[in-house]
Order: C-alpha cells, then sequence, then structure tokens
C-alpha cells in the first residue's frame, strides 16, 4: 500500500528519456528563462514611528510584506512614503497611517487586540497597498500549508503565513499523510490520511471544527482538489480497479468517473480557473506525463512530452499550470499556458531539485518544496526565498487563495 501512496503524491516514477525523444519527434526543448526580476517602487517607513513590542512587530511585518511582494523594495528614502504611529493598544495596537505616492494617498486607522492581530493588521495593509499602488494582488494575507514528515509512516500538517511565521501544527496523528489542498473558501483542507489504517481523504476545518472524512472507497483515495466554485471535488480512487480520475458531488454525494486507463494510473488533478477542465498526471506511457480532460465530454488530451517525468499540476486563476519536470536526473518548475505550444514553455532558472509547486494567487509566485525544505520562487525573475528556517522534512506545500 505504501507503494499506492508513493506513486500517488508521484515520488518515484518513469524512466524514458524524454529530452531525446522530443528532439527526435522534432520538438524543440522546454526554455530556460533568466530574469533580471520585476521592477520595483521603493517605499520609506521611517516615518512611521512604531512604539512598544507590537508597534515594532507591525512595522518589521509590514516591511517583510512588502519586499515578499516583489513590487517594493524597502530603502530609507522613496518614491512611497508610510508615515504616522503605530502604538500599543491592551494586548494589541491601534494605528493611524498614511501612505503617500506621486499625486495620490490613502489613510489606514485601525484598532487590533491580540499579539496575532498585530501582524494580520500588517498582511492587510501591505495587501492594500500592492492593490492601490501597483494594481496587482497581495498576497501577505494567504497562507501556506504543508506536510512534515517524520518517517515512512509518521507526517503531520502544518501551516504558516506567506511570510513563513506563524507556524502551526494542525494535526497531531503521526501517521502517514500526504497531499494536503486548500478548498477555495480559504477555510477548510482536504487531504489524504492512513489515521485509519488505510489510505482516506480527510476535510479539516481550520481554526477547529469535526474532521470529517470525504472518501473512504475500498483501496486507494487520494488528490482530492476542490472545484472553484467549492461544489465538487476531483479524487483519485482504486475501487474499481486501477487508481483512475472521478469528480464527487459534494452535496448530492454522486460519483463520475473521467478516465478508464487499463494499464497506466493517474493522480495530482487540479481544476482549471473556469471548473470545466481538471489537468492530471498519468503513466499510461510507460512515464508520468500531464493531460487535461473535459468534464462534460470526459474527453483526454495530452499535454507535456518533454522531461522523462512531468508532475505535481497547479493551474493559476490567471490561466497558466506549473509543474515539476525531470530534466538532468533532477526536477526543476515549469510553466506552460495551455493554450499555447509546449515549446512556448518556460522553465524556471532556480537549480535543484524542485517538486509540489504551488500558486499563489497572484499568478507571480510560487511555493515548492526542495530537498526538506520550502521555497517561494518568482516567475519575474527574483531569487528563491526560503520559507522556513527550521529543521524539518518540509514538503507538499499548497497556497491558499484568500
Amino acid at each position: 500500500m505504501q507503494k499506492i501512496i508513493l506513486f500517488s503524491v508521484l515520488l518515484i516514477m518513469g524512466t524514458m528519456g524524454g529530452d531525446a525523444w522530443a528532439q527526435s519527434a522534432g520538438r524543440p526543448p522546454l526554455i530556460s528563462v533568466v530574469k533580471k526580476g520585476a521592477e520595483k517602487n521603493t517605499v520609506s517607513i521611517t516615518g512611521l514611528k512604531a512604539a512598544g513590542p507590537n508597534g515594532q512587530l507591525f512595522s518589521r511585518t509590514l516591511a517583510r510584506d512588502l519586499e515578499l511582494s516583489g513590487w517594493f523594495k524597502v530603502g530609507a528614502s522613496g518614491a512611497v512614503r508610510v508615515s504616522g504611529t503605530v502604538s500599543e493598544a491592551g494586548t494589541g495596537i491601534q494605528s493611524a497611517c498614511r501612505i503617500t505616492w506621486p499625486g495620490k494617498a490613502f489613510n489606514w486607522n485601525k484598532v487590533s487586540m491580540g499579539g496575532a492581530e498585530v501582524r494580520r493588521q500588517a498582511h492587510q495593509l501591505a495587501d492594500e497597498m500592492v492593490r492601490l499602488i501597483t494594481g496587482e494582488t497581495g498576497i501577505a494575507q494567504t497562507r501556506i500549508v504543508f506536510v512534515n514528515r517524520r518517517g515512512r509512516n509518521n507526517a503531520d500538517l502544518y501551516m504558516c503565513d506567506a511570510d513563513g511565521q506563524g507556524l502551526m501544527q494542525i494535526t497531531h496523528d503521526n501517521v502517514a499523510a500526504v497531499g494536503p489542498r486548500w478548498a477555495p473558501n480559504g477555510r477548510d483542507i482536504y487531504y489524504t490520511s492512513f489515521m485509519k489504517g488505510y489510505p482516506a481523504v480527510y476535510r479539516l476545518m481550520v481554526g477547529g471544527g469535526e474532521r470529517k472524512a470525504l472518501a473512504a472507497f475500498r483501496g486507494l483515495n487520494t488528490g482530492a482538489a476542490i472545484s472553484p466554485d467549492g461544489s465538487r471535488a476531483a479524487l483519485i480512487l482504486s475501487y474499481q480497479g486501477n487508481p483512475e480520475l472521478y469528480v464527487l458531488g459534494l452535496a448530492s454525494g454522486q460519483l463520475v468517473r473521467l478516465t478508464r486507463t487499463s494499464y497506466g494510473a493517474e493522480a495530482s488533478p487540479c481544476w482549471s480557473p473556469d471548473g470545466r477542465r481538471i489537468v492530471y498526471v498519468s503513466d499510461v506511457t510507460k512515464a508520468p506525463q500531464l493531460y487535461i480532460v473535459d468534464v462534460a465530454t470526459r474527453q483526454s488530451r495530452r499535454l507535456t512530452y518533454r522531461g522523462s517525468e512531468n508532475v505535481n499540476p497547479d493551474w493559476s486563476a490567471q490561466g497558466k499550470i506549473v509543474y515539476a519536470t525531470k530534466r538532468g536526473g533532477g526536477y526543476r518548475i515549469a510553466v506552460l499556458d495551455p493554450r499555447a505550444d509546449e515549446g512556448s514553455c518556460e522553465l524556471l532558472a532556480s537549480a535543484g531539485d524542485y517538486e509540489h509547486p504551488s500558486w499563489a494567487p497572484d499568478g507571480r509566485h510560487i511555493v515548492c518544496s526542495n530537498r526538506s525544505s520550502l521555497y517561494i520562487l518568482d516567475t519575474l525573475g527574483d531569487p528563491a526565498v526560503r520559507l522556513i528556517n527550521l529543521a524539518g522534512n518540509w514538503m507538499s506545500p499548497d497556497w491558499s487563495n484568500r
């Protein structure tokens, strides 16, 4: 059974020489892209008078959030200025800030109680600055869920803020657990666990609430991904024999089988932004590649041909698919527009053994694992950022969309 689970998360699969095959078939290789990084606004927060430990925490968190957004760099002086006061208010803070940039300004006045609210308020201000100054989507208020694997059959789920702080253990089962995925509502997490001795899919409400089994059929239950409208779950089930792709209606309980591959197995489903298609992995050709299935017609088409293995796809709200591609013995992160030819695929410049990529809601940043650590990659070329500087076997991250 452990071998099945390892296949379902695609830690071991396939040996075909994809690059040589692509070239012999007349297909151009993937494009390795090196970028200098996005243009940045310099922001000064020297005019912000932050008093006490909570005020200092607010200031540090805001500066970190602005830097991680990719759109700002913090300096002693800049065209963007944050001024005003942040003072202690009981166990929290009271802020009275003014943010100015050429020809424009807005005020930020808020009272937040409790230590956790100090950082949350800084996240809110950072996202508001990104939205109003750049017109882009901020990511400071989002969260990332992932697995800390302590042994072959011992793992639990953890969660942190987008800046890597606020680390929290959210399960304490000490059994094999894989594939956590956020629901679109930003509150529920779906994952596969051996809590009952066999692989079943569970729904866990963050912050409390009952944990419920979503799929506990005979055999393998894994790969849960919730549709953008929250009404359906894509699942990998083997109760009819082979691991196949199914869609489960969350209200009706109706189960629809989408694939029939007698000599292959499916894994890692992810919905398109419009909820009409699902990208998934299949080894029907004896090596894992990406496929897209139309949910209404159940018709599939192969998406990738290059790379000896292509696994762990994630479809952004902006329409691009990120995945891990095995090249030269290690994994790299690739980004593909499914509407274009695969020759337009970009291979991110970061070297290393990167796996399990997941999009941030800004469609720019990607979180992924690399040899027991988690990193944030920037598709516009900023350097990779290590998310957590603590010992652990961190893997399988998923970024919330809110």
